[in-house]
């Protein structure tokens, strides 16, 4: 397999706790030279909560956006390289829900934007869940959840008030599996 594209040169210009973005000036195959940002992100997790014939979602202001979007729980800990893609999603889900899975079911993997970035999700699927009182993150400051029926959760999605692709791709990634009805 030939390389499409070189690496000459990179250079990392802004990193957070986050996140960080690089610029590499590279070489294509041509013989052109360009340059290609990278945002650099750890992989994270997004978890659909299944009781009976709903689905627990939550619901928070995204800043970019300026309004509130309603998404599937989901999140990355950026503290802990040790954790593992279910035990993080064990843990945003008690974080973000308060809802504690008897039962979690690895769906899949997707990358999220994979023409600027090489970050990507584990999707699982949370079952036998018991309720206790959620534990936000200051981020996460006026996040609410709540059970919607997973066809009203469909609905949304068709007529556009779903609008996250990573709870869009996961819903769907479960229900082609048959795990969702």
């Amino acid at each position: 397999m030939t390389t499409e594209i070189k690496t000459l040169s990179t250079e990392e210009i802004y990193r957070n706790k986050w996140m960080a973005l690089r610029e590499d000036r590279i070489l294509r195959a041509d013989g052109s030279q360009g340059i290609y940002s990278v945002i650099e992100k750890p992989d994270f997790v997004v978890i659909l909560p299944i009781e009976d014939d709903a689905l627990f979602v939550v619901e928070q202001f995204r800043y970019p956006l300026g309004e509130r979007t309603i998404e599937l729980p989901q999140g990355s800990w950026e503290h802990s390289l040790t954790a593992t893609p279910e035990q993080v999603a064990a843990g945003e889900l008690r974080e973000e829900t308060g809802l504690v899975a008897g039962k979690m079911i690895r769906v899949g993997y997707q990358k999220l934007a994979q023409g600027y970035s090489q970050q990507g999700y584990h999707i699982y699927l949370a079952t036998e869940l018991t309720h206790h009182a959620p534990s936000l993150d200051p981020e996460e400051y006026g996040l609410t959840a709540r059970k919607i029926k997973t066809d009203d959760f469909m609905q949304l999605i068709l007529d556009g008030n779903v609008t996250d692709a990573t709870s869009v791709t996961a819903f769907l990634l479960a229900k082609a599996r048959g795990l969702i009805a």
